[in-house]
């Protein structure tokens, strides 16, 4: 279990590089794992920040640069990723899910004022289903390259998928993670091969888990949930993708601009699905310009 060390090393030192602290809270046998920037009370705006599928919080830590220290940055480990309690046997529906980032919400007093809320792919699956049921919490909504929406065009992965192909979501070794890091992103990303050993071995524990999450996610009642939420969502929103994406068709900002009543979409040239890897610092100055475009900065 070496690795295990040296992952939970690298991961601190990622989290400290971006000017986070990592924190815990607990709701009664479950504990959520998050990191977080600033002061909730004091700050200007205040982020709730949800990753994708398999990933976890650290995935936000490069684009905390770019916004000001007034800012309140969160970013919390989904269930059973990163450093939050894994229950194998629990419910991860993506209604599951919302509950359960619901619950964390109000266990760090996220619900005591207005916050904006960001999710990526699965994160933002939940995150616009999260907006359409408790709009009233929100200043505003960024989704970014969001699953649960049925695209007009196929993605190369689902039709690889479909067609019998290995799920490259679900890698099994090093090898198998490279080549899922070539398909996420339109740019080769430049990952030191010890840091992807490391990476490697920390999904291989969990990948059991992994898949359940995934046959979950792909539930003919689960699949294209977000797409029946969207016209409930009340809060400007911001939806950005990558031109590149092969995993989610960027062809879906279409139902999510046509469903959405106040929404702005941003394509991102030359990217693919990891966009917060390929361009953090783009993004988030889509999301900074975005925020202070809000009324009174939202």
């Amino acid at each position: 279990m070496s690795w295990a060390n040296d992952y939970l090393l690298f991961y601190r030192l990622i989290i400290l590089r971006g000017g986070f602290a990592l924190k815990y809270v607990s709701v009664g046998d479950f504990r959520f794992s998050y990191i977080e920037r600033g002061h909730h009370e004091k700050a200007e705006h205040v982020i709730l920040m949800v990753h994708g599928f398999s990933g976890d919080k650290g995935v936000w830590c490069r684009m905390g640069d770019v916004f000001p220290s007034t800012y309140h940055l969160i970013a919390v480990d989904l269930p059973g990723h990163g450093y939050t309690t894994r229950k194998y046997h629990d419910d991860h529906s993506i209604l599951a899910l919302v509950a359960k980032l619901h619950q964390f919400v109000l266990a760090v007093g996220l619900n005591k004022r207005k916050f904006h809320l960001v999710g990526i792919s699965m994160g933002g699956f939940l995150a616009g289903i999260y907006a359409a049921k408790y709009s009233s919490l929100l200043s505003s909504l960024v989704l970014i390259c969001p699953a649960g929406v049925k695209a007009p065009r196929l993605s190369e992965y689902i039709m690889e998928v479909a067609n019998g192909r290995k799920n490259y979501l679900l890698p099994k070794n090093p090898d198998d993670f490279r080549f899922m890091l070539k398909k996420i992103s339109h740019r080769d990303l430049f990952i030191p091969f010890f840091v992807i050993n490391i990476m490697s071995a920390a999904r291989q524990s969990a990948h059991e888990f992994y898949e359940k999450v995934m046959a979950e996610l792909s539930h003919p009642d689960q699949r294209f949930l977000l797409e029946k939420f969207l016209e409930d969502i009340n809060v400007p929103t911001l939806t950005l993708w990558g031109d590149k994406d092969k995993i989610l068709d960027r062809s879906a900002v279409d139902i999510i601009a046509e469903k959405i009543k106040n929404c702005k979409i941003e394509i991102v040239d030359n990217c693919g699905h990891a966009i917060i890897f390929e361009r953090p610092f783009r993004s988030a100055k889509l999301i900074l310009q975005f925020i202070h475009s809000l009324p009174s900065h939202g």
